[in-house]
């Protein structure tokens, strides 16, 4: 079964789960009523089914071979739910719930605790950014310097917009502790503090946390009565940012757990922090939540949509292969926290790192804390276990992640991801069938040369506003019918490369095996590849004169990142297929077609890709191999290379050479380093005819071309002159 929930867009049979959820009168929850919950999924819909009902779906798990969806219900709630035909079933407690919490503190012990620390340390100044619904203050907690200056960068910690997150309210409270005490006591720590305005918000929603420690263990919203019995905002979608874009990344419903409120920024918890961000604008943010090991970006409001700072968000979450974050829990279901835009995990609108993201330009994560799993093999999911050593673990794994955080924000032009790569400044991202380019930003409008054999065209690119980022910028707009060999230009960023490959999933191809072609879902053409089990092969490509390469690929999926282990990845051979090396992995879910460009290793002589899913809806199309050509230096004629013409008066040119052992590859550049033929043959055969047709089949125009002759011993290099008859 595919577990892509927004693949589809069962709306009828959402609507008939609303219907019926209303007919049961939902109502707030009495004491320990809500349950974590297992929900089968039968068919593609099912989370779909459960999103536009208001359900948040917080993870899967696999019981005897059956897909379950992880959701909170009460009691009227598995009711509807079973009311529609769908299997439900409580999910076995992890650990029984302790009377009091040894280590998790309520909102009074919280209060306490942050006066005594500003108390006795200097480094901490307490302070209130707002009020919640039922008047209880919103303390904002400021580290290092206690005076605001307009040359530090503002970094914000921010936890508990979800009551039932414990675990995410006290690893805000212990990187208080750790940033005022152990981090200020080393001479760089102190430095960095001197250097940056910090603050951390451990609790944003006081009233749903409170009442989450008395009355019921798994509540999720804020406390405000919605007029029809039901009571609770959705904080984290409630702001302004693509508020209500639509009814699977919130609902309306008020009795849902994702409502996102009567209007944008109507509660006054989300309002206290939009206000902080108006005074103390952060360069960059990190809103801590429970559970599923992520680390999630803008955007999220819909799949597909990436956002221009892509770089600047990957520098710093890292990559599927070189995550940012480790998980060091004994029983993790997951090793580390997996990075990505929001909307792979499920679509959110109205949600808090996207709204800071186009308000303010602040680069701000949300980071769900632990995998949920396991204690004794059961999940404990939103129920972190109440173990010192355990949350010890969780702070010690997700410090790095804050302080690469802290320390990026004085130049995020600068980040280094796990790997130490900086973002990448201009590039291409796509060359076909759609042109997108990124880089600093600029005009509304950036001009772009095509070039192709005598041809060139000029196109001018647009950036939207949701192109326009902090740090960087995207300019796109459809291609026009270019190809192989194709040379784009990009004067005001300085970039020039070339289109090397270019493959769809059409009739004509030749050399990609495998996987089977999708004449429905295509981004380009009358087909694409789809598989969900098996893997696609291409032919070996020639990259010995190519700096820069990379590969670009258009994609969708139906994967689901609570199911980690199903997934798609892409892997190259530079040994024509003995050995292969993951380049990138592929996760979670994306209902519309969307470009992932990979920067290959410099220096290759030769490349093959395979695409490999494993229990993975995937598909492709539009695969680019682009890069920049070194021109070939000339060489005066008198070389070994012989001509039957030159300059070259009819429709067929042999080249001779003396024949040697080995493999013999024969190139021809136009003077601006487009390649326009190539072929390798035997050696010892020791002669080539070209037809003088380029790579398209096209007939080449007029002029001179240089020939390059890639012996195994030595590279020969010889002029040519085409002066056909017009």
């Amino acid at each position: 079964m595919d577990l892509a929930g927004a693949l589809v867009n069962p709306k009828s049979a959402a609507m008939r789960l609303v219907v019926v959820l209303s007919a049961f009168g939902l109502r707030p929850a009495s004491a320990q009523e809500l349950a974590l919950t297992r929900v089968r999924v039968d068919s593609v819909g099912t989370f779909a089914q459960l999103a536009r009902a208001g359900y948040e779906v917080a993870g899967v798990v696999t019981v005897n071979g059956i897909d379950y969806a992880l959701v909170v219900t009460s009691p009227a709630q598995r009711l509807a739910l079973g009311a529609v035909g769908l299997e439900v079933r409580l999910a076995p407690l992890a650990a029984p719930r302790p009377a009091v919490p040894a280590n998790f503190k309520d909102v009074t012990t919280i209060a306490t605790v942050l006066d005594s620390l500003a108390t006795a340390n200097p480094r901490i100044v307490l302070d209130t950014i707002g009020f919640s619904f039922e008047g209880r203050p919103i303390h904002g907690v400021k580290i290092g310097e206690p005076d605001d200056a307009f040359e530090r960068p503002n970094v914000l910690y921010v936890a508990t917009h979800h009551a039932r997150e414990w675990i995410s309210t006290e690893f805000a409270m212990r990187l208080i502790t750790y940033l005022a005490d152990s981090l200020a006591l080393t001479p760089n720590g102190a430095a960095l503090l001197a250097a940056r305005d910090v603050w951390v918000v451990p609790v944003l929603n006081p009233d749903g946390y409170q009442f989450s420690f008395e009355v019921e263990r798994l509540w999720r919203k804020n406390r405000r009565p919605n007029g029809d019995g039901s009571v609770g905002v959705d904080l984290n979608r409630n702001y302004p940012g693509f508020w209500r874009y639509d009814d699977l990344g919130s609902s309306g419903q008020t009795a849902a757990e994702t409502f996102r409120g009567a209007a944008p920024g109507s509660e006054p918890e989300v309002a206290a922090l939009m206000a902080f961000h108006a005074a103390h604008p952060p360069a960059v943010a990190i809103s801590y939540h429970s559970f599923t090991n992520l680390i999630l970006h803008p955007y999220g409001f819909a799949s597909g949509a990436l956002a221009p700072d892509a770089p600047i968000f990957r520098a710093l979450a890292g990559t599927p292969l070189a995550p940012a974050i480790r998980d060091g829990l004994l029983e993790t279901a997951r090793p580390a926290y997996h990075p990505g835009p929001g909307w792979q995990l499920y679509p959110t609108n109205g949600e808090y790192t996207e709204w800071a993201y186009r308000a303010h330009g602040t680069v701000a994560f949300t980071v769900e804390l632990t995998a949920g799993c396991c204690v004794a093999g059961e999940w404990y999911g939103f129920e972190f276990p109440d173990d010192s050593a355990a949350i010890a673990q969780v702070v010690s794994d997700n410090l790095p992640f804050a302080l690469a955080v802290l320390s990026a924000a004085g130049d995020l032009d600068r980040a280094r991801d796990p790997a130490g790569n900086s973002p990448a400044g201009a590039f291409v991202e796509s060359a076909w069938p759609e042109i997108r380019v990124i880089g600093p930003p600029g005009s509304a409008t950036l001009p772009v040369v095509l070039r192709r054999g005598a041809g060139e065209t000029m196109l001018a690119l647009s950036a939207d506003s949701l192109d326009r980022g902090t740090w960087r910028w995207r300019w796109r707009r459809e291609a026009p019918d270019i190809g192989p060999d194709t040379e784009i230009e990009v004067p005001g960023l300085g970039l020039r490369l070339s289109i090397l490959e270019s493959a769809g999933a059409e009739d004509t191809l030749d050399g990609w095996t495998g996987w089977v072609r999708d004449s429905i879902r295509s981004r380009e053409g009358r087909f694409a590849w789809a598989a969900r089990n098996d893997t696609l092969w291409s032919p070996a490509f020639r990259l010995d004169d190519i700096d820069r390469p990379q590969l670009v690929f258009w994609t969708r999926h139906g994967g689901s990142l609570f199911q980690p282990a199903r997934l798609g990845s892409v892997e190259l051979s530079t040994d024509d297929g003995a050995t292969w090396t993951v380049l990138s992995v592929v996760a979670g879910a994306a209902t519309e077609w969307y470009p992932i460009s990979l920067a290959l290793p410099d220096g290759l002589e030769q490349l093959r890709v395979r695409f490999a899913a494993v229990e993975f809806p995937w598909w492709i199309d539009a695969v680019q191999l682009l890069g920049t050509r070194r021109a070939p230096p000339y060489v005066a004629p008198g070389g070994t290379i012989t001509l039957s013409e030159n300059p070259v008066r009819f429709g067929r040119l042999f080249f001779s050479w003396s024949p040697t052992a080995g493999e013999a590859t024969l190139s021809v550049f136009t003077f601006a380093s487009e390649l326009v033929f190539r072929q390798t043959l035997d050696a010892q055969i020791g002669q080539l005819e070209w037809d003088l047709r380029n790579r398209n089949g096209n007939p080449v125009s007029n002029g001179a071309y240089v020939a390059v002759l890639q012996l195994p011993a030595e590279t020969l290099r010889r002029r040519i002159f085409v002066a056909r008859a017009q």
